[in-house]
């Protein structure tokens, strides 16, 4: 990846994936959208760890199937982790999960179904 004056840009992590399942994955694969998500919080999904930034929204290209979604609130002053937190997701080919950041409780709660919906039919992230 390149910036506009030609430098190379570091990209945060980089998966080796065959290009017939990536593209699999693009067509067939889930997504999980996650809103509001609070910048330096530490996101994982099963062996993945990210830290969030302000642009992040989620995960895409998920193989259907069980896979353990966790993550450590950060600090307002960005120096103390909360406990882990996780959950299970089970998407199926093309599902996408949302989840949205409760910041009274501190953690990813699931939407309304209404709003699942109309999310769903917005949604290209």
């Amino acid at each position: 990846m390149y910036s506009s004056q030609g430098e190379q840009k570091k990209t945060p992590y980089k998966i080796d994936m065959d290009p017939d399942k990536a593209l699999e994955l693009v067509k067939h694969g889930a997504s999980l959208l996650l809103l509001d998500v609070p910048p330096s919080t530490s996101f994982g999904m099963d062996t993945q760890v990210f830290a969030v930034g302000s642009n992040f929204k989620g995960v895409k290209m998920i193989p259907p199937g069980p896979h353990f979604v966790y993550y450590n609130a950060v600090s307002r002053h960005g120096n103390e982790f909360s406990p882990t937190t996780g959950f299970f997701i089970f998407p199926a080919p093309s599902e996408v999960i949302v989840r949205q950041w409760d910041p009274q409780k501190e953690r990813l709660v699931k939407l309304a179904d209404s709003s699942e919906v109309r999310i769903q039919e917005l949604s290209s992230f």
